[in-house]
């Protein structure tokens, strides 16, 4: 399924803060923002803190939001392009929107989902290492989907993969400069540990549990 849901409302207002005054305009709880994309000129805005948290988890950056700017007769369809978040406070700094044409393809990376449960695993046979985890594709702006997503259930044994021919991908999404061969999720063969211990001592190394009861063995009690 692509990423439409029901509608993202964000209002906006015209920025005149600039620069140093931008500290002014976040303590009084608002974000700066530009607006920028097909057919308009960049323009500065100024969004409240709270409201676009709340269509920031929602949205992402793969779903439209209508941006509604004080003076503008029409919502803008936009995608949040990036959002610089606060390192310590995890607040929003600044905002960038796409403006976007509907009839226009856009490109977007999204994160690829591992879903299903793989027998290989459960059973232990091997384990689930995940090669890709971002791909970029193309699409209608409203057909973006939030995600990607590869079930694993079919995979077995070890070295079984699929790769990205072989994700399915939603109706009028295409990968972008992809390589088809590309392995995406794969079981790999579980290390043991005991097996590794079988090793050292073939190799003439002693487990260290079998050493002197020497006081710097870890959890030695000293009793034999």
């Amino acid at each position: 399924m692509a990423g439409t849901m029901d509608s993202l409302s964000l209002s906006a207002r015209p920025r005149i803060e600039t620069g140093r005054h931008v500290h002014a305009l976040r303590r009084a709880g608002s974000v700066p923002a530009v607006l920028y994309g097909h057919k308009i000129a960049p323009l500065a805005l100024a969004i409240d803190a709270k409201e676009l948290d709340r269509i920031w988890r929602r949205a992402g950056r793969t779903n439209l939001v209508d941006l509604h700017v004080d003076g503008q007769r029409q919502a803008r369809k936009a995608l949040i392009k990036d959002l610089q978040i606060h390192p310590r406070t995890g607040r929003p700094l600044h905002a960038d929107f796409f403006a976007v044409n509907l009839r226009e393809k856009i490109t977007a990376e999204v994160p690829v989902i591992v879903v299903g449960d793989s027998p290989a695993v459960s059973q232990k046979v091997g384990q689930l290492q995940q090669v890709v985890s971002m791909v970029r594709i193309e699409s209608l702006p409203a057909d973006l989907p939030s995600q990607l997503t590869v079930d694993v259930s079919a995979l077995v044994e070890i070295d079984q993969a699929i790769t990205l021919a072989e994700v399915e991908l939603p109706n009028g999404v295409a990968l972008v400069h992809a390589e088809l061969t590309e392995v995406v999720v794969k079981i790999a063969a579980v290390r043991v540990r005991a097996e590794e211990e079988v090793e050292a001592v073939a190799e003439g190394e002693a487990p260290a549990a079998a050493e002197g009861g020497g006081g710097e063995a870890e959890g030695g009690s000293g009793e034999g």
